[in-house]
């Protein structure tokens, strides 16, 4: 099971992630796209795991 300090830690990297593009006037080359998709499946797995919480948290059961 993944701790909470974990799961914060990786949500600042996404973050960062997005900042460094806006800092580098829409810089979209090779080197952000390769830096980008090496964080989608833990990103996609981190907002599944946000969003069943959140779910619980408001008692949505969709």
């Amino acid at each position: 099971m993944r701790s909470r300090t974990e799961e914060v830690a990786r949500w600042f990297a996404y973050r960062d992630n997005r900042d460094n593009r806006n800092n580098t006037a829409h810089d979209y080359g090779e080197g952000f796209a390769k830096e980008t998709l090496v964080l989608l499946p833990s990103f996609i797995a981190d907002a599944k795991t946000l969003e069943a919480a959140l779910r619980a948290g408001f008692g949505d059961k969709e």
